[in-house]
């Protein structure tokens, strides 16, 4: 039987394994770990509430092919701080394309034109579809496309909320500083940023793929638009075998950068290893080139 997740997050290629589980995206290891054991034993096949076979086939299934496989990426620690930071993109991303995103779902609605309150109503509408969500099976795949479309909407109103409360670009004429002193403070961040590449750089040398994706967090957090950023988060998230993350990372990075060698080498990686066939035959005729020393710094190891 094949699943049809579609709406919401699911759209953006990304297997929302919050929807799937009914647990908001701000959820800890606890509340997902609670969520996990009751869905486990609503579904099991001798609850005694499933009145026929086919319906205990569906339980099964659910169970094996969705609520399992989203349990085991957001137990573990790593995985789920991966995901945080991936729905953290997600967000971004609905509010880059808010122009034509549908929403569809009326609770969606509900929660899109809510007030300074989203969050509580956010809380409230989740949780009446969580209740739903696995004890009539029927529905059990429209509510998790529901959950999703709710998770995507409460990302973008949570990100309208961080535009709106951005402190006003300060007018032309209040502006009291002298070139120098704006010199100063550019430079100051550009090597703040550099010297955060370099240590992204030596954490990935080192396969440290955590404190890699911190490092260059802060420096997109900083710096959005810094290419080079962006095509080192793609690169640690391929080294993990984390291919949606990598390639979203890697096209924003060709989106700011679209003929920068180094930016366009990243992404040849990436199909390469989109390709494994591909891959196999160019091996022996050339060898591969380091990736991690391209972006500038000694990044060999030691």
């Amino acid at each position: 039987m094949s699943f049809q997740l579609e709406r919401g997050l699911f759209q953006f290629d990304f297997t929302d394994r919050h929807a799937i589980l009914g647990v908001s995206v701000n959820a800890d290891e606890r509340n997902i770990r609670e969520r996990y054991q009751a869905v486990a034993r609503s579904l099991h096949p001798d609850s005694g509430k499933w009145k026929t076979d086919a319906d205990k086939q569906l339980a099964v299934q659910l169970f094996s092919r969705l609520v399992t496989h989203a349990y085991g990426q957001l137990s573990k620690s790593s995985q789920l701080q991966e995901q945080t930071i991936m729905l953290e993109l997600l967000g971004k991303r609905s509010i880059e394309q808010s122009s034509s995103i549908q929403i569809i779902d009326p609770l969606c609605q509900q929660l899109y034109q809510s007030g300074s309150d989203f969050e509580q109503v956010y809380g409230q509408l989740l949780t009446q579809l969580a209740t739903e969500q696995y004890t009539d099976l029927a529905k059990s795949v429209q509510i998790v496309n529901q959950i999703s479309e709710l998770n995507m909407v409460y990302l973008l109103r949570k990100q309208l909320q961080s535009v709106r409360s951005t402190p006003p670009v300060v007018a032309a004429a209040a502006v009291t500083a002298t070139p120098t002193e704006n010199k100063s403070g550019d430079i100051a961040k550009a090597s703040s940023v550099e010297g955060a590449l370099r240590r992204a750089e030596d954490r990935m040398t080192r396969q440290n793929w955590v404190q890699a994706v911190q490092e260059l967090r802060e420096v997109i957090l900083s710096d959005p638009n810094n290419a080079n950023a962006h095509a080192l988060l793609g690169m640690v998230y391929l080294r993990q075998k984390q291919m949606t993350m990598a390639k979203i990372s890697i096209n924003k990075a060709l989106q700011l950068a679209p003929t920068d060698p180094k930016v366009l080498q990243v992404k040849q990686e990436f199909d390469r290893a989109s390709n494994p066939a591909a891959n196999a035959k160019t091996a022996a005729k050339k060898p591969r080139e380091g990736i991690f020393g391209m972006f500038g710094g000694n990044s060999s190891k030691k």
